[in-house]
């Protein structure tokens, strides 16, 4: 437990230990001053038994330090609410399906770039990526993937396929966000992607993109 504890703090804020660490001692002694005359511990299940012998097995093992969150590029974007359960973050886009189903949550395992950060930074070495893939996996097998989201993938693939037309589309996308954003270096429309801008603000490119830029570098050296 000690070494738990250890763990625990110094992932989650660096501390020896963290605010939030509750100590219990159980009923009071014969000699306390005061305490409670009875001590009961509830343990709640809520389905997680259902995750042992499973691919999400390795789940258990997370000590709710916070560490995955703190890494997460997506987490430090959008913040805890945005994923509309109790665990935010890589840990509960792994846990939230296991206890409401993936067709409740669906949208939380595809909220991941698959950096790897989170399972470089876990203490308990939890492997996120690869159960948040498992549960794309399972998302596609009961058709629950939106048929939007499978044309934009082959019209992509059929993009980064011919490198000069998607270089020429990225300069066109580029442009485009720039003449809607004018001044203000940041876009509150984008026409067939409404959902992208509809709490918050898109910001435009910046300058030329990298390759462009490379090249760039490349004919001055």
């Amino acid at each position: 437990m000690s070494q738990i504890m250890r763990v625990l703090a110094r992932s989650a804020t660096g501390q020896k230990m963290s605010v939030y660490t509750t100590l219990s001692s159980g009923p009071k002694r014969k000699d306390d001053p005061d305490g409670p005359d009875e001590y009961h511990v509830i343990l709640l299940d809520n389905g997680r038994t259902d995750m042992l012998g499973t691919e999400f097995q390795e789940m258990l093992r997370c000590i709710r330090c916070g560490a995955c969150m703190n890494h997460c590029p997506v987490y430090q974007q959008v913040g805890g609410h945005a994923y509309g359960w109790v665990y935010p973050g890589p840990m509960g886009a792994v846990l939230t399906p296991n206890l409401i189903g993936v067709d409740k949550s669906g949208h939380l395992p595809n909220a991941s770039t698959f950096c790897g950060r989170c399972e470089e930074v876990c203490p308990m070495r939890i492997p996120l990526p690869k159960m948040m893939r498992h549960w794309r996996e399972r998302e596609f097998e009961k058709h629950l993937t939106p048929p939007a989201q499978g044309r934009n993938l082959k019209l992509w693939l059929m993009l980064v396929k011919r490198p000069n037309l998607y270089r020429k589309v990225v300069r066109i996308a580029s442009f485009g966000l720039r003449l809607f954003g004018f001044r203000k270096s940041r876009t509150g429309f984008l026409p067939m992607a409404g959902a992208w801008t509809k709490d918050r603000d898109m910001p435009t490119p910046e300058g030329k993109p990298f390759l462009s830029q490379y090249k760039g570098k490349q004919k001055i050296s």
